[in-house]
């Protein structure tokens, strides 16, 4: 691909051409399509979670004492691995007691017991402390806000790049390496009395989004292509000399 062919892509970029699909932008030309979440999976479910009929709604029942009364649960299926990006949001709709409310991405030994981030091979942003956890009881302080009631988190795999990302309230915040293989499962923790949210898994568009997700793949190719641009432009130097 010479300079100008690489701009001239650059300039042409156009999501709709990727093809959406609940969550995913996917290639097009692929023929065999992945099952991708379309709700909160019910079996099993936590004992300390109600969940809504459409089962798109999550509330939290239990008392909140200790580390192994948590309320989580998973999509009911895990995120497809062959696209290029994977998103999905959770609505804050009340914060109840202390707002121990987190979302993220777990693999299929995840214990519902527990927050998402807490267990191996799964990643959380929790809205009390606005920490990311991956693996441990731990967490990473990444600059990221916390979030409450009216707030609206979401959270992303790039397989291009291996990285989870997070966004809130329509803004990028930032990413994580992914180094756990395998599928994994959107995931949301509930963990005080009174906790309510409500996920979005896409089913109506991209646009149904806080977050831009349209803006975030036309970004992501973007900087794929700059760099294409500027090893061509490096080769093209160094052959000129």
């Amino acid at each position: 691909m010479s300079k100008e062919e690489a701009r001239a892509k650059l300039n042409r970029i156009d999501p709709a051409q990727l093809g959406w699909r609940g969550g995913s932008w996917e290639d097009d030309s692929l023929e065999q399509k992945e099952p991708v979440p379309t709700h909160l999976n019910t079996n099993p479910s936590s004992p300390f979670l109600v969940i809504s009929t459409d089962k798109l709604s999550a509330q939290y029942s239990g008392e909140g004492r200790h580390g192994h009364d948590v309320g989580a649960v998973q999509a009911d299926c895990p995120a497809p691995v062959n696209c290029f990006v994977y998103y999905f949001e959770m609505s804050v709709k009340d914060k109840g007691q202390r707002g121990c409310v987190s979302i993220g991405f777990t693999d299929s030994h995840f214990k519902t017991s527990r927050q998402p981030g807490w267990e191996p091979n799964s990643y959380g942003y929790h809205g009390d402390d606005g920490l990311i956890y991956h693996g441990q009881g731990k967490g990473e302080r990444h600059n990221f806000p916390t979030f409450s009631t009216g707030d609206t988190v979401g959270a992303g795999i790039n397989y291009a790049s291996q990285e989870i990302f997070f966004t809130c309230n329509g803004k990028f915040l930032g990413r994580v390496p992914k180094d756990v293989k395998g599928p994994l499962y959107p995931t949301i923790g509930l963990h005080s009395q009174n906790e309510k949210v409500e996920v979005n898994f896409g089913h109506h568009g991209p646009r149904s989004f806080r977050y831009n997700i349209e803006q975030h793949m036309i970004r992501e190719e973007g900087e794929k292509l700059q760099a294409t641009i500027e090893n061509v432009s490096l080769h093209l130097s160094i052959s000129h000399r």
